[in-house]
């Protein structure tokens, strides 16, 4: 109970923001691959020269594979 009570809390706060303050920076949503497996365990990273990393795992049907995309 105390933890949906403080989920809530949180909710309210974050939606009481202008949307102008939170979201400005992000584009459209950019789908990263097409397999029709379950995606898990994603991982986002920039390096220093701010290009964006981003790794997930994947039940293709039947294997789990590691998938990688780089984007500038």
């Amino acid at each position: 109970m105390r933890k949906n009570f403080f989920l809530i809390i949180l909710l309210a706060i974050v939606l009481s923001y202008p949307s102008g303050i939170c979201f400005s920076d992000w584009g459209a949503t950019k789908r990263l691959t097409w397999n029709s497996g379950s995606s898990y365990c994603p991982a986002i990273a920039i390096d220093s020269n701010n290009n964006l990393h981003v790794v997930w795992s994947d039940l293709t049907p039947g294997n789990w594979e590691i998938y990688y995309k780089k984007g500038t």
